[in-house]
């Protein structure tokens, strides 16, 4: 494979990595439509990156896919009108503004375009391989190497937890990962198909009880679940997620009741669906 690449420029595989996907934009200005001349960058920062489109100042957020600009609470942020493009590998959005064949956004009335790279990258000859090798089963890896050297005490609970799920017919178990943290996600398989419960490698656990309300069609869990899990995790009512404490036995306790009541009322209730009217 690696003889095999001797003359290729590009990347090997299809990003998995924020910065991958900077690295693919730079690869990709000379075959874009427009020009872009990059200001500065400054991935601590918010946008990523301004730059000259034609001449013109433009601020840019850089996502691994679209849907993590709402993930980073980007849409809260006071520089909100300060970004005027996502690029990311994939656009995971559905319902944009189509106009002239440019995909948009609509955030409390400021316009962001999304510039997708999948397509053209493939198109172009700039991705080798494809998907990498084992992506799945790598970001398993990575997930339970990060908790081991960030978290050891944790490490146990959270792959007992891990192991338990693998054999409950009620959750799947999906693997994600971010530039700095991998994700183990717990859907409520269906009839719900929901993800109330996430664990990072860095050890914090996530409920949550709704979806993403800046995308519709977001998802929220019916009230009397919401009412037994905040009993048990004491999430103050106006807030619709936190993190739930794991540092004892009977917070990982606390944990299986409310895996358990999930379980139990996703055959009982239906999920409420918003959608946009």
């Amino acid at each position: 494979m690696e003889n095999e690449a001797d003359d290729f420029r590009g990347l090997l595989y299809n990003p998995t990595l924020e910065n991958e996907v900077v690295m693919l934009f730079g690869l990709l200005i000379p075959h874009l439509p427009d020009s872009f001349a990059i200001e500065e960058g400054d991935p601590s920062t918010f946008p990523d990156c301004f730059a000259l489109r034609n001449g013109q100042k433009v601020g840019i957020e850089f996502e691994l896919y679209a849907n993590n600009f709402f993930n980073h609470n980007h849409h809260e942020d006071d520089n909100l009108t300060k970004c005027n493009i996502i690029v990311c590998w994939e656009n995971d959005i559905r319902n944009t503004i189509k106009r002239d064949n440019i995909e948009l956004l609509n955030i409390k009335g400021h316009e962001i375009e999304i510039i997708s790279l999948d397509k053209k990258a493939k198109s172009l000859g700039f991705i080798k391989y494809g998907e990498r090798p084992d992506v799945f089963r790598k970001s398993e890896e990575r997930f339970f190497e990060q908790l081991k050297e960030i978290k050891p005490k944790k490490y146990e609970w959270i792959k007992e937890l891990y192991d338990h799920l693998k054999q409950n017919e009620d959750f799947e178990v999906k693997w994600g990962g971010g530039e700095r943290w991998s994700t183990m996600r717990f859907y409520v398989k269906k009839p719900w198909d929901v993800n109330p419960i996430s664990v990072y490698g860095n050890g914090k656990i996530e409920i949550g009880y709704q979806g993403n309300k800046a995308i519709f069609p977001w998802w929220e869990l019916p009230q009397e679940t919401k009412t037994e899990l905040r009993q048990i995790f004491k999430n103050p009512k106006q807030k619709p997620w936190h993190y739930v404490p794991l540092e004892t036995q009977a917070d990982l306790d606390n944990i299986y009741k409310a895996l358990k009541i999930l379980a139990e009322h996703s055959k009982r209730f239906d999920i409420i669906l918003h959608t946009k009217e």
